[in-house]
């Protein structure tokens, strides 16, 4: 998932003093993390389903086992940025760096969002869930807009209607059937394959009001080093992943709902599922996205993220047979187009910047170089 919170240009310079990006490897990595983001439905379903290909045929667990493969994945998350924080000898900085409510509550709202979502992903549709949570980002917006007194472009409002008109689409809210253009607020609460979908389309918003909020969150305390943060966001993410399971047992338990209270019946194929979701979608996709956080401009990371986007429905449509419909189609591009125009309008504006500097210190060479050539010739 992007973080599109981060500085717009950083005029070719990377973190760090003197470190000059490399964009072909940090495309390269940003699309790696992305593909690996958008793999999370496939191994959610995979590591609980009694039958991967047949949502019907229910979990081999509970309905709170989504929200606890959560926390193993944010798990897999800290030991990942533990291992860089000793790799690069920045133990010092980690004990220096001073935990704050923000960075505490970045972590904590990424891991209540991805415990929502994986939730999400095994009582809804792939395409529910993910544009579900790609509602972030205008959650991001608004509250900085409240909060940071932010301001806002025309074209960033017309963006944040797009992505919006595009999740209602996406949702089939709106959108277009056999007798036209429709209006429907009556949610599809249940269909065979998704005997829950009403309950996994709240988790997909859910999961993209925190998301958002972490998002917003992570806009403060850009000082702080990326590593050493990363710990501290990741062990916020493991509490907050745990929340919403211990929240979900606590309904179980109150409401008398036993298929909310957390068991694990897992499969030795279950198990394979459940590994490949903590490593691929933790530390390989998280890994990467550190490399491509350090090579890339903020506004090329954000729009690239994005592909995370149709990776997630490609695998909804190829490997669990879920058509798409004309408004799930329309949804999809409305979000993606809304969410991405403001990053390609700035990478254009950094390609230029860049283009510009690099023009001015041709000049400045080369009239110090005449310069130098008229002393020597006095």
């Amino acid at each position: 998932m992007a973080d599109n919170s981060k500085d717009l240009n950083t005029g070719g310079k990377g973190e760090g003093s003197g470190y000059e990006m490399k964009l072909g490897l940090g495309t390269i990595a940003m699309l790696i993390s992305a593909t690996g983001m958008g793999l999370v439905p496939l191994f959610s379903r995979w590591a609980t389903r009694t039958d991967m290909f047949n949502g019907a045929a229910g979990l081999n667990g509970s309905d709170s086992i989504g929200a606890l493969m959560a926390v193993g994945r944010m798990g897999a998350g800290v030991v990942l940025f533990v291992i860089l924080l000793l790799a690069t000898h920045k133990v010092h900085v980690f004990k220096k760096l001073k935990l704050t409510p923000a960075i505490a509550l970045g972590g904590l709202m990424i891991g209540m969002s991805l415990a929502c979502y994986v939730t999400s992903t095994l009582m809804t549709t792939v395409a529910n869930a993910v544009l579900f949570i790609y509602i972030g980002p205008v959650v991001c917006v608004i509250l900085a807009r409240i909060f940071r007194k932010e301001p806002m472009s025309a074209l960033q409002w017309a963006c944040l209607a797009i992505v919006f008109v595009g999740m209602l689409f996406g949702n089939n809210i709106i959108g277009f059937g056999e007798n036209g253009f429709f209006v429907d607020f009556n949610l599809q609460v249940s269909t065979e394959e998704f005997p829950q979908k009403g309950v996994g389309d709240i988790f997909g918003l859910l999961s993209g009001v925190f998301y958002g909020a972490s998002m917003f969150f992570n806009g403060y305390r850009k000082d702080a080093d990326t590593v050493a943060r990363g710990v501290w966001n990741f062990i916020f993410a493991v509490i907050g992943s745990i929340a919403i399971t211990l929240l979900m047992n606590i309904y179980g338990v109150a409401a008398g709902a036993e298929n909310w209270i957390t068991s694990v019946e897992f499969t030795p194929f279950n198990w394979v599922g459940a590994v490949l979701l903590w490593l691929v979608c933790g530390p390989l996709a998280l890994g990467f996205l550190l490399v491509a956080g350090r090579n890339l401009p903020a506004a090329d990371y954000g729009t690239i993220a994005y592909w995370e986007v149709p990776v997630a429905i490609f695998v909804g449509l190829v490997v669990f047979g879920e058509a798409l419909t004309i408004n799930t189609i329309l949804g999809g591009l409305l979000i993606i187009g809304g969410g991405a125009v403001p990053s390609i309008k700035g990478m254009i504006a950094g390609r230029k910047q860049k283009q510009r500097d690099e023009i001015a210190e041709n000049l400045a060479a080369r009239l110090d170089a005449e310069a130098e050539k008229e002393d020597l010739g006095r």
